[in-house]
């Protein structure tokens, strides 16, 4: 008897097969790359909140004098207009190093860039964009509070303060969206831990 067809073993051996090519061959049909998920932007963005913390904490920033402004300040600013960080949904961390107000200038008066590094490649003006490239699509929402409710800063302790110097007073919530999942960052007052929920 002469039985034509595939029997169960290679039937199942043909579709793990395909599973393990199908699952290779993602990342490089999406560009080498697999897609940014929410909660791991989310993590990203809570991460650039610390890392403006401990800029504010360590100093280690920008070679500025402590006498220009002793009560150093970093902030990261969330879709607030800045020539350096082009877009209307980006963020960025700078620093008003010169103490003359006015935050991340590029240069200043004493000829510095009031920006963080970028920590990844070292270039002088941390900027993320949210318009295009790898993070287009998402979007963050954020009120701190102050008179430019977008922008959260850190004192040399590492206490958030909103964009007028005051002590945050109450826990604030970020969110950060795409279609239509969103992730929630929450940040501490007077510790400023920051936390993806």
């Amino acid at each position: 008897m002469d039985n034509k067809g595939f029997t169960i073993i290679e039937l199942i051996m043909t579709l793990l097969l395909a599973a393990i090519l199908s699952a290779v061959a993602a990342p490089y049909l999406l560009n080498g790359k697999a897609p940014l998920t929410v909660p791991a932007f989310a993590k990203k963005v809570t991460d650039d909140i610390r890392y403006a913390q401990s800029l504010a904490m360590l100093r280690s920033g920008l070679d500025t004098p402590q006498t220009t402004n002793p009560y150093f300040l970093y902030r990261i600013r969330f879709n607030l207009p800045d020539a350096n960080c082009p877009g209307t949904n980006q963020y960025a961390i700078v620093n008003d190093a010169d103490n003359n107000g006015t935050w991340g200038e590029n240069p200043n008066s004493s000829s510095q860039i009031e920006s963080a590094r970028i920590p990844s490649t070292g270039a002088p003006y941390f900027c993320v964009q949210m318009d295009s490239g790898d993070y287009a699509g998402f979007t963050v929402s954020a009120d701190f509070g102050g008179s430019t409710p977008g922008a959260l800063s850190f004192d040399s302790t590492g206490a958030p303060l909103d964009s007028d110097g005051a002590q945050l007073s109450t826990t604030k919530t970020i969110t950060v969206s795409m279609g239509g999942e969103s992730a929630l960052i929450t940040v501490t007052p007077k510790t400023g831990f920051t936390a993806t929920q």
